[in-house]
C-alpha cells in the first residue's frame, strides 16, 4: 500500500521537476532568442540607417556638383565670351578702354556670385578691371598668371580661395588670352564669390553635425558650411580620406573623424567633371544614428520587460498567455511602424535620384504625390506652382484627383477666401481645413468640391532657402478629419523636397536663358562684323578704287601724250608707276573681296566659293577644287555668308598651319539641310586634344552657332583634315 501510495506522489514530484526543468529550459532558449533577434535587428536596422545617410548624401553632392559644375560653366562661358568680345571692340584710345570696362560690368551684373573681373596684359599689370580701383597692380607673382603664361595649352584655371590686397576672400577662375599669332597676351580673371556658394550650403539641411564643402583635389578648403574661415585656402592635416581614392574613382563614401573638429562622419565626395574641384558632404554619425540609438534603448527596455514577463508568466501559465498575446500586439504594431518608415525612406531616395539625375519637374512632382499617397491610400496628394506674378497658382501635380476639378482650379488667384490652397499662399502659413462643406474659406469653391466628393483639404506653402513663395502641397479627403503627427511628417517631408526640386528646376531655367541670351549675343556680334565688312567694302570702291582708276587713266594719258620716242628714264618710270598702281589695285579688290564678297550677293554661295577658290589658290600658289552646284532655293543671308566665312577660315588655316598640297571644298544640298565640306591632304593634328585654345577654330565655331549649323572636325597627325558644317533649312 504504501507503494502503491507513494508511487503517485513520486510521479508527480518527477512530473513537476520535469515540467520546471522544461519551463526553465524553454524560458533560457526564449531568452536567448529573444536577445539574438535583438541584436540582429538593431545591427541591421543602424546598418540601414547608416546607408539611408549615405545615400542622403550621395545625392545631395550629385545636387552640388551639378550646382558647382552650372557656376563655374557660366563664369567660363562670360570669360570666353568677355575675350572674344573685346576683339571686337576698337583697338585704341579710350573709348576701347571705356567698352572694355562697360562690358566686364555687364558681365559682373549678370552672374550675381561674381565679385569683379580684371585682364592683364602679358606683364602681369591690370590693365581693365570691373571695379575702377585706383592706383596701378601688378600681379605677375600669381599663380594663375604664372600657370597661363607657362602653359599655352592650359583651359580654365581654378585658384584656391586668396586674400586680395584689399583683404577680400575669392576665388580665382582665369583663362589665357592670346594674340592673333598664338602668342601670350595676357589674363583674363573672374573672381568668384565664396560667400555665394556658403549660402548655398548653408542652405541644405545636413544637419547640426554635418558639413558641406567645396575642396580642391589635393585637400586645400576653399568653401565650408559651417564657415571655418581659419581652415579656408588651407590643405587639410592629416590630408582627407577622397584624395587617396580620386586617381581611381571620381566619387565614392566612407566614414572618417573630420581634420578640423574631430567628429565622426559618414562622407560622401564627387569630383566635379572636368574641373579641379570636389564636393565634400558630411552627415554627422551620432547624430544620423540619434534615433536609432533612442528607438534601440526602447527595444532593449521592452526586451528585459519581455524576458521578466516571460519567467513571471512561466508560473502564471494564464497571465503568461494574455501577456504573450498583448506582446504579439505590441511587435505587430512596431513592425508596422518600421515598414512604414523603410517605406518612406525609399520614397525619399527615390524622390531625391529624380532631382539628381534633372528630370523634368512636372515628372519629380508626380513622383513625390505618388510617394506621398502610398502611405496612406486615403490621401490625394496636389502640388501648385506660383506663376511669376506672385498672385496665381498652376497645376504642378496631382495624380489622383478628378482632372474636372485640377481644371477648374488652375489659374486661380491666391486670397483669404480662396480655398486652402489660395489661402495657405496668401497666408504664407499651413491652413488645415477640417470639413469643407463647412469653413468658409471653401465659399466660393463649395460646390465644386462636393461635385467630386472631396471633403477635407489641408495646405501647406512651399518656401525655397530664401524664404520665397514657390507654391503649395495640398492633401484631400474623401471624409472630414484632421492631420495625425504621421500626417504632418509627410506633409514636412513633401514640401522639403517639392522645394528642392522647384528651386533646381528655376534655377536651371536661368541658367539656359542666361545661355540662350550669350548665343544670341555672339549672333549679333558676328551680324555687325559682316555690317562693317560690308561698308568697308563700299568705303575701299566708292573713294580708294575710283581713285586710283582715274590715276591709272591719267597715267596712259601721259604716257600717250609724250612724244613718240620719250626719254628712256621718264618712260621707266612711268611704266614702273604703273604697274605699281596695277598691282595695287588688284590688291584692294583681293581685300574688299575678302570683306564681302560680290558674288555671294548677286549670285549665291557656291559662285562666291569658286571665285574665292580661285583667287586664293592663285594667291598661295596651289589649285583648289570645288564640287557641287548653286543651291536652289537659296539658303538665308545669315547661313550663306556664315558657311563662306567658315570655308574662308578652313582654307587660311590649311594654306597656313597645314602645308597641304591638295584642298577640296564640297557643296551638298538636300531638301532638309546644306552641307559643306573643307577637306586637304596635310599635316593634320590630334582631333581628340583639340580644344578652344585656336582662335581660328574657335572663329568657326562662332559661325557655325550663328546659323544654327552643326561643327565637325576630324583629323590625325599625318592624314589631313577634314572640317564638315551642316546647316539645317529653315522650314516655310
Amino acid at each position: 500500500m504504501t507503494a502503491n501510495l507513494s508511487g503517485p506522489t513520486d510521479v508527480d514530484s518527477s512530473r513537476d521537476r520535469r515540467v520546471r526543468a522544461r519551463i526553465v529550459i524553454v524560458t533560457v532558449l526564449l531568452v536567448l532568442v529573444i536577445l539574438a533577434i535583438l541584436v540582429l535587428s538593431l545591427l541591421q536596422r543602424r546598418q540601414e540607417i547608416l546607408s539611408a545617410a549615405e545615400r542622403t548624401a550621395q545625392n545631395l553632392a550629385q545636387v552640388i556638383e551639378e550646382q558647382t559644375k552650372g557656376s563655374v560653366a557660366a563664369v567660363e562661358v562670360v570669360l570666353t565670351g568677355t575675350a572674344t568680345t573685346m576683339r571686337l571692340l576698337p583697338a585704341k584710345g579710350g573709348e576701347r578702354k571705356a567698352a572694355i570696362h562697360d562690358l566686364l560690368l555687364e558681365n559682373v551684373r549678370k552672374l550675381p556670385f561674381l565679385r569683379a573681373i580684371w585682364i592683364l596684359d602679358a606683364r602681369g599689370d591690370m590693365i581693365h578691371d570691373s571695379e575702377s580701383l585706383p592706383g596701378r597692380y601688378n600681379l605677375s607673382d600669381r599663380e594663375y598668371f604664372r600657370v597661363h603664361r607657362d602653359n599655352p595649352e592650359y583651359g580654365l584655371y581654378v585658384e584656391r580661395p586668396i586674400r586680395s590686397r584689399l583683404g577680400v576672400w575669392f576665388i580665382g577662375i582665369s583663362r589665357r588670352i592670346d594674340k592673333p599669332d598664338g602668342t601670350f597676351a595676357g589674363v583674363i580673371v573672374a573672381a568668384l564669390e565664396p560667400k555665394y556658394l556658403q549660402r548655398f550650403y548653408e542652405s541644405i539641411d545636413v544637419g547640426k553635425e554635418g558639413t558641406v564643402a567645396l575642396m580642391q583635389p589635393d585637400g586645400t578648403l576653399m568653401v565650408r558650411a559651417p564657415a571655418r574661415e581659419d581652415k579656408i585656402g588651407e590643405k587639410l592635416d592629416p590630408v582627407p580620406a577622397y584624395v587617396g581614392k580620386l586617381p581611381h574613382a571620381a566619387s565614392g563614401s566612407g566614414r572618417t573623424v573630420s581634420a578640423i573638429d574631430g567628429v565622426a562622419r559618414i562622407y560622401t565626395y564627387r569630383h566635379v567633371a572636368g574641373k579641379p574641384l570636389v564636393v565634400l558632404v558630411e552627415l554627422g554619425e551620432t547624430e544620423s544614428l540619434a534615433g536609432w540609438r533612442a528607438v534601440a534603448r526602447a527595444h532593449v527596455l521592452a526586451s528585459l520587460a519581455f524576458v521578466l514577463m516571460i519567467s513571471w508568466l512561466s508560473y502564471l501559465v494564464l497571465r503568461e498567455l494574455h501577456s504573450r498575446s498583448a506582446l504579439s500586439r505590441a511587435l505587430a504594431l512596431d513592425i508596422t511602424a518600421r515598414k512604414q518608415t523603410e517605406a518612406l525612406l525609399e520614397g525619399q531616395r527615390r524622390a531625391l535620384e529624380l532631382v539628381a539625375v534633372g528630370a523634368p519637374l512636372p515628372q519629380m512632382l508626380d513622383m513625390l504625390v505618388r510617394i506621398v499617397e502610398e502611405q496612406a491610400p486615403e490621401m490625394l496628394g496636389s502640388i501648385l506652382l506660383l506663376e511669376a506674378d506672385g498672385v496665381h497658382l498652376r497645376h504642378g501635380a496631382a495624380p489622383s484627383l478628378p482632372e474636372g476639378f485640377t481644371r477648374a482650379i488652375d489659374g486661380e488667384a491666391i486670397g483669404e477666401n480662396a480655398g486652402s490652397c489660395g489661402a495657405a499662399a496668401f497666408r504664407r502659413e499651413p491652413v488645415i481645413v477640417e470639413d469643407v462643406a463647412t469653413d468658409p474659406l471653401w465659399r466660393d469653391y463649395r460646390e465644386l468640391a462636393a461635385a467630386h466628393d472631396l471633403r477635407a483639404c489641408w495646405s501647406t506653402p512651399i518656401f525655397d532657402a530664401q524664404r520665397r513663395l514657390l507654391g503649395t502641397f495640398a492633401l484631400y479627403f474623401r471624409t472630414p478629419c484632421r492631420p495625425s503627427e504621421r500626417h504632418r511628417t509627410l506633409i514636412a517631408m513633401a514640401t522639403y523636397i517639392a522645394a528642392i526640386a522647384i528651386t533646381k528646376s528655376l534655377e536651371e531655367a536661368k541658367l539656359r536663358n542666361l545661355l540662350l541670351r550669350l548665343r544670341d549675343l555672339s549672333r549679333r556680334l558676328l551680324e555687325v562684323e559682316e555690317t562693317e565688312r560690308r561698308s568697308i567694302n563700299r568705303e575701299l570702291h566708292d573713294r580708294i578704287g575710283q581713285n586710283l582708276s582715274i590715276l591709272n587713266l591719267n597715267l596712259n594719258l601721259i604716257r600717250s601724250g609724250l612724244s613718240t620716242n620719250p626719254p628712256t628714264a621718264q618712260g621707266g618710270r612711268i611704266t614702273e608707276a604703273q604697274r605699281l598702281l596695277e598691282s595695287t589695285i588688284m590688291q584692294v579688290r583681293n581685300v574688299m573681296a575678302d570683306l564681302h564678297p560680290p558674288a555671294l550677293e548677286d549670285f549665291g554661295l557656291f559662285a562666291a566659293l569658286c571665285a574665292h577658290a580661285e583667287s586664293f589658290g592663285a594667291r598661295i600658289g596651289m589649285p583648289i577644287v570645288v564640287h557641287g552646284k548653286e543651291l536652289v532655293p537659296r539658303p538665308s543671308p545669315a547661313v550663306e555668308i556664315s558657311l563662306f566665312r567658315i570655308a574662308q577660315e578652313a582654307l587660311a588655316n590649311a594654306a597656313k598651319h597645314a602645308h597641304a598640297k591638295r584642298i577640296e571644298v564640297t557643296l551638298a544640298n538636300t531638301p532638309e539641310r546644306v552641307t559643306l565640306t573643307i577637306a586637304d591632304d596635310g599635316t593634320g593634328f590630334d582631333a581628340a586634344r583639340l580644344g578652344m585654345a585656336s582662335w581660328g577654330i574657335t572663329i568657326m565655331r562662332e559661325r557655325a552657332e550663328a546659323a544654327r549649323a552643326a561643327l565637325s572636325i576630324e583629323s590625325a597627325p599625318g592624314r589631313g583634315t577634314r572640317v564638315v558644317v551642316e546647316a539645317t533649312r529653315e522650314t516655310a
